[in-house]
């Protein structure tokens, strides 16, 4: 069978109602069920971004785009864990092929959770690198089988590395109390004194930029992209699909909602008209925005043309932005969504709470990423 983005788009709409039945439960559990894991992991969801060479699907990151947009629709955390593993998975194709090799050789699925900023530290060894820390945000570790980390120098706090280590080297503390994606796992990770082999690490500055020589031996030219931007987009193409849901949660509330006082439906009621349309027109807009930049990447892994800084201030700022966007559709549907949205088992509240955690991470931090455009658009330099 060919595995293109029709199948993936088949496969992601196939597993969305079971992943809709757990939803709840991952939120309790305060990660995602085994279920709903084996569900995304046998449906071939993390293959999506992996490389051709050692088992995966290397097709484009529109299409990892669009499969967690959909799934974060049935459940965020799933969609919120495909996204960040997905992401590390790719990353992995910008490692020595050893790396790939001992990571996804002979057929493993080879799951690889992690943090890509650079909160722990690392010192070189012979034969590698010593790292030592705590890495906060280690969405789906429990589920892992591997982990990315990004390392600082020990003087300059500079990052300097990327490492990829075995999940069980690791201690996880349990940290993840939260207001929103519960169900992500996103907990801390510890490594105390830990060597890793050099064929498991990367420059980070090569890795950011997309500019990693192993990227350039595979079949595609897909790693050929940064990993900073690549996330950026990646995180805001999670929380759209958080959006999407709210907004159809909103419909159907509304339909069915009555003015108490007098009895008047409120789908009649103007103000709330305004409010869906405008929160449409946003969310509409945030997704016109992401498939832009997108479509770039695809031009660029097409033609292998280098991934520069403009890229890079574009990708960051667009994908802010439309979090932005979402951000502020669903607080708006939410503010007119009437008392009975505060409670626990109101959708459109968790939908508001999970996007505005989303909205959080520091990929898409609005005020960063609006300043590095315009300070790229004004030629003032990054």
């Amino acid at each position: 069978m060919q595995i293109d983005h029709d199948e993936i788009m088949r496969r992601a709409a196939a597993i969305s109602p079971t992943l809709s039945a757990h939803a709840r439960e991952c939120d309790a559990a305060r990660k995602l069920t085994a279920e709903s894991m084996a569900t995304v992991v046998d449906a071939g969801m993390f293959r999506i971004p992996q490389p051709r060479r050692v088992g995966g699907y290397e097709l484009s990151l529109r299409t990892l785009a669009d499969a967690v947009t959909g799934i974060s629709e049935a459940c965020p955390s799933s969609g919120w864990v495909l996204m960040v593993m997905g992401a590390h998975h790719w990353c992995m194709g910008s490692f020595p092929e050893a790396a790939q090799d001992e990571v996804f050789g002979d057929g493993r699925d080879g799951l690889v959770a992690g943090t890509l900023s650079s909160q722990g530290i690392a010192r070189a060894v012979e034969g590698g690198v010593s790292v030592d820390g705590r890495w906060q945000f280690c969405s789906g570790v429990d589920h892992a089988d591997w982990v990315i980390l990004g390392c600082a120098d020990a003087v300059s706090h500079a990052p300097i590395v990327h490492v990829v280590v075995p999940r069980a080297e690791l201690e996880v503390d349990d940290t993840w109390h939260v207001m929103g994606l519960q169900g992500t796992g996103s907990k801390d990770v510890l490594a105390h004194d830990l060597f890793v082999p050099a064929h498991r690490t990367i420059d980070t500055k090569i890795l950011f930029r997309g500019a990693s020589p192993h990227a350039a031996n595979h079949a595609t030219n897909l790693y050929r992209l940064s990993a900073e931007a690549m996330l950026s987009v990646s995180v805001a193409t999670a929380v759209l699909g958080s959006t999407k849901f709210a907004l159809g949660q909103f419909i159907e509330r509304t339909r069915e909602r009555r003015v108490i006082l007098t009895g008047a439906r409120k789908s009649e009621h103007g103000p709330t008209q305004v409010r869906l349309s405008e929160a449409a027109a946003e969310i509409h807009s945030a997704d016109l925005l992401l498939h832009d930049v997108l479509g770039e990447f695809d031009r660029l892994m097409a033609t292998g043309e280098r991934f520069d800084n403009s890229h890079r201030v574009r990708a960051k700022w667009q994908a802010a932005y439309s979090v932005e966007l979402c951000r502020r559709a669903v607080g708006r549907m939410f503010a007119g969504s009437g008392a009975h949205a505060v409670y626990t088992p109101s959708a459109l509240q968790a939908a508001f709470r999970n996007v505005n955690v989303g909205a959080q991470h520091a990929s898409v931090d609005f005020d960063n990423s609006a300043e590095l455009y315009a300070r790229a658009r004004l030629d003032l330099g990054s």
